[in-house]
């Protein structure tokens, strides 16, 4: 009998014993529908994967696995909704409260999930091979190449395009600083699917320069306002109700995820020799910004496995490179594109944190409210993303100056209107505060088209130098 590479493939990411024969049917169909070929397959699971991911660690495997679990879920919409199951989408930067809130209710007769991420983070992040959605937006749906519109957006429409994914009963788009999201789902709705239903919750930038959101009571209280508005309209077109305590509960289940996400990253940043690179720990926290339809488990699973490794492997005064190695830290570096942050390893330089998933100590404070819609509105307002760039600035510095890295890396957002330009400025900001050095490296966080390694090779070759030439001068 032949190799079989999709059974190897779950083998690589996580599963085990009796999981692999079990999955590996549902594994084989959802690999055909996203239009995997066995060489991708093999591509992944004896390359990229091996060379990009640190998959001598079992915790990051299960970590991979978990994705793989939600990306195959994704895939059976079409069949979900047939059977009844209301489709509730959304997209980032977004809180996963509500849609854990509506999954309590819901159970089995709601799928919730943010199927543009999920697809880019798994077929650009384990098997480099987004192109195909992004080309079939391009040249069939109308977003034109040149133009430099956001990858989720685009991966999407074709999604959708391809039937890939199913038309929701609804879908939450969220206006908070991405304005080109909510216009994307009004143009599938009228280019390609008069049923893609979309519900749009806005809030101004209109607070001053490092006003505290959060702590503006009409701010919070016209956020909350709006969060409900919106769940109103999600709870007609799936006909469930949403509770105060499945709220609450969901909001407490946010806050025990972030606070383990948050002890990962403090001991990972601590640990001369560096244990981690940048690429897992944006993996592991990515069920912080948007929900999954399979559930925490898996993924709380493997971050407690990761954990448990991290603290052996610092005992045993192991790393990935040599003691005394410079760190640098990043906004959010691109797990999409892992090659980003292999280059940097292979240049001797860790990159083990990105603050923007990296949980404040504001964040970590419980609620003062006890309306969950007040709660859900905080947590909102505390969130990175740029929702006011002051504010985001203090944080950024509060963790420069907790984490100590040698130096920053921003960037990987030059397509957005918003974040481009926003951390430009904050690099220039947060670097004359802390007077740690910071680079900004055009690129797209979602793919690499216009930005391959051997298009950024040398500049993150001359960024390594400096920083290790910076950390010795220092000695």
């Amino acid at each position: 009998m032949g190799k079989d590479i999709h059974e190897d493939f779950l083998k690589l990411v996580g599963f085990e014993g009796d999981e692999i024969p079990k999955f590996l049917p549902e594994w084989r169909l959802a690999a055909e529908k996203l239009g995997l070929t066995e060489e991708d397959v093999r591509f992944a699971t004896e390359e990229w994967i091996p060379q990009n991911f640190l998959i001598n660690l079992r915790g990051v495997r299960k970590a991979i696995g978990a994705k793989i679990r939600e990306v195959v879920d994704l895939t059976k919409t079409n069949e979900y909704k047939k059977k009844g199951v209301k489709i509730v989408y959304g997209i980032i930067p977004a809180i996963l409260t509500p849609y854990y809130a509506l999954k309590e209710i819901g159970k089995d007769q709601v799928f919730v999930d943010f199927p543009d991420i999920i697809l880019v983070s798994a077929l650009q992040g384990f098997f480099h091979k987004i192109s195909p959605y992004l080309e079939i937006a391009e040249t069939e749906g109308g977003i034109t190449y040149g133009c430099r519109h956001c990858g989720l957006n685009k991966t999407r429409m074709a999604a959708r395009m391809k039937g890939v994914i199913a038309s929701p009963d609804i879908i939450w788009s969220w206006g908070f600083n991405c304005d080109e999201g909510p216009k994307i789902d009004e143009y599938i709705n009228l280019y390609c699917d008069p049923n893609w239903n979309h519900e749009v919750t806005r809030i101004p930038h209109d607070t001053h320069f490092g006003e505290a959101d959060d702590e503006n009571i009409e701010r919070v209280e016209f956020l909350a306002h709006q969060l409900k508005y919106s769940l109103e309209q999600i709870e007609k077109a799936t006909g469930i109700k949403i509770t105060p305590e499945s709220l609450s509960k969901a909001v407490k289940v946010w806050e025990k995820f972030a606070f383990k996400v948050g002890m990962l990253h403090s001991l990972a940043w601590s640990a001369d020799p560096p244990v981690l690179d940048g690429v897992t720990p944006n993996l592991i926290a990515e069920p912080l910004s948007y929900p999954w339809n399979t559930g925490l488990g898996y993924m709380e699973e493997a971050l407690d496995i990761l954990t448990k490794e991290v603290r052996e492997t610092i005992q045993k005064g192991e790393g990935i490179l040599p003691k005394g190695s410079p760190k640098i830290g990043s906004y959010f570096i691109s797990y999409v594109n892992p090659w980003m942050d292999t280059l940097l390893r292979e240049n001797g330089v860790a990159s083990s944190v990105s603050l923007c998933l990296t949980v404040s100590k504001k964040q970590l404070q419980p609620s003062p409210y006890e309306d969950p819609y007040m709660a859900m509105a905080r947590q909102w307002l505390l969130m990175p993303f740029g929702m006011n760039m002051g504010n985001e600035v203090e944080r950024t510095v509060e963790m420069v100056e907790a984490y100590k890295p040698d130096a920053m890396i921003m960037g990987f957002f030059d397509f957005d209107r918003w974040l481009g330009a926003h951390q430009k400025m904050m690099a220039k900001l947060v670097e004359e505060r802390t007077k740690v050095p910071h680079f900004y490296l055009e690129s797209d966080f979602w793919e690499d088209r216009d930005y391959s390694p051997e298009a950024l090779r040398t500049r993150i070759e001359s960024i390594c130098q400096v920083v290790k030439m910076r950390k010795m001068a220092r000695k």
